[in-house]
């Protein structure tokens, strides 16, 4: 058994090789791994139950891998992400963290870290497979090739690509760094030689105790860039990105420092307080309230909170004692102020479709009048629709994801906004163990 994939010995391949860069010069120490995969629900799809790869491959001092434990089937050939390289794999990602937590900055850190160098090409004998995928840095990227029973394949030729990279420091403006931190981060594009080509992308970094991040550009280009943290922005640019030349670690300097965000001891409110109606905190480090207190949205009047639960029906439950129910999101500004008052990260909400599969509905008996699935998974796991039926808020700006008993967002989601606007949960029946 190799991270929840059987193995049987007569099913077992011989898989040996080495990994070489464009030059082909060999690479000794990479770390990759071969996936499982099966066709479910018109998509393919990791086949562990649990664990999102098998045992991964390391090469020799000289680029040379070998195993005898692949399994027969379609395989992804990819690269190790930087957050699983020294994680033991007996155990799931999500074991870096307490379950009942949100995942500390430095496991965020790690989960946004992507690898360094993507899957160019595979040959095999005289044939040579090329990795077509359009992101290649992404998890679920990858060259996926098909394995028979009694193969052995052997002298396999991997070549692996850098990727384009952009490396920057936060710093306050006394040089002290923004430590283990989320920020904001804004990024426009513009080809070298065609101005009118051009492109602009907004997202989350997470800092590292350091105040480092990585951006991974799909192509080379005029790049500028931005953060805002709490109030206080930094940029610099543009400069010139180009393929095979990595640039020095940009250092952007915000434009304050971090006494002045903390403000004097005895103004505002005190943290375990009610906010003010309204109140809208001015930067992420003000966004996480403590559990029990109500936050009041302007726009709407509705009141909502922020809870710790053990899963979907425990939170419902805990919003019936209290009147409430799981918060329902009926337009785009409302999920915007969601996201500001209470972070990018898991929480439940009330959307489900237990009652009738793929009808989805809030448990308020609110109308579903608005949408916001993420694009791409936040933890794809393999598992049917039809078996995830509760829905989260995530950390990928936002975005809805579906998600069951057996999911890997079930396991990490132990949070929950509830709302209270005069309705109340209506009672969705647990199901009971098999």
């Amino acid at each position: 058994v190799i991270a929840g994939v059987s193995v049987d010995a007569e099913e077992a391949i011989e898989f040996s090789g080495h990994v070489v860069d464009m030059e082909g010069n060999p690479i000794p120490g990479f770390t990759f791994v071969v996936e499982p995969m099966v066709v479910a629900d018109g998509m393919l799809r990791t086949r562990m139950s649990f664990n999102p790869f098998i045992s991964p491959l390391k090469t020799d001092s000289e680029g040379a891998f070998t195993t005898k434990a692949i399994p027969r089937g379609l395989m992804r050939l990819n690269v190790m992400p930087e957050a699983f390289k020294d994680i033991d794999f007996n155990f799931s990602i999500f074991s870096l963290f307490s379950p009942k937590d949100e995942p500390p900055p430095e496991v965020m850190h790690r989960l946004n870290e992507g690898p360094d160098k993507t899957i160019y090409s595979m040959q095999i004998g005289q044939v040579t497979y090329f990795n077509t995928s359009r992101f290649p840095g992404d998890p679920e990227s990858g060259l996926i090739f098909g394995l028979k029973q009694g193969t052995v394949l052997e002298d396999i030729k991997i070549t692996v690509k850098s990727r384009l990279k952009i490396r920057v420091r936060v710093v306050y403006a006394d040089g002290t760094p923004l430590a283990n931190a989320e920020a904001d981060f804004s990024m426009d594009q513009r080809h070298e030689f065609r101005p009118n080509h051009s492109s602009s992308s907004s997202s989350n970094i997470f800092t590292d105790a350091d105040g480092y991040f990585s951006e991974y550009p799909d192509e080379p280009g005029f790049y500028t860039i931005s953060v805002e943290y709490n109030g206080l922005s930094a940029g610099k640019g543009p400069f010139l990105l180009k393929e095979g030349a990595q640039p020095e670690a940009i250092v952007l300097t915000l434009d304050g420092n971090a006494a002045a965000l903390e403000g004097p001891a005895d103004e505002g409110q005190g943290f375990g307080e009610p906010a003010p109606a309204g109140a809208i905190p001015s930067g992420r480090q003000n966004r996480s309230f403590p559990d029990g207190v109500w936050i009041i949205n302007p726009a709407n009047g509705h009141a909502y909170k922020w809870i710790h639960c053990e899963g979907w029906h425990d939170a419902q439950r805990k919003a019936i004692a209290e009147g409430a129910h799981l918060v329902s999101i009926n337009d785009e500004a409302e999920q915007h102020w969601l996201d500001v008052i209470f972070h990018h990260r898991p929480f439940w909400i009330g959307l489900t479709d237990a009652v009738e599969e793929g009808e989805w509905q809030w448990d308020s008996g609110e109308p579903v009048t608005y949408e916001n699935w993420t694009i791409r998974p936040a933890f794809g796991d393999g598992r049917p629709e039809t078996e995830k039926d509760y829905v989260a808020f995530t950390f990928q700006m936002g975005g809805w994801q579906s998600a069951g008993p057996e999911s890997h967002l079930w396991q990490m989601t132990r949070q929950a906004i509830i709302e209270k606007d005069g309705l109340v949960s209506t009672v969705i029946p647990e199901e009971p163990p098999e």
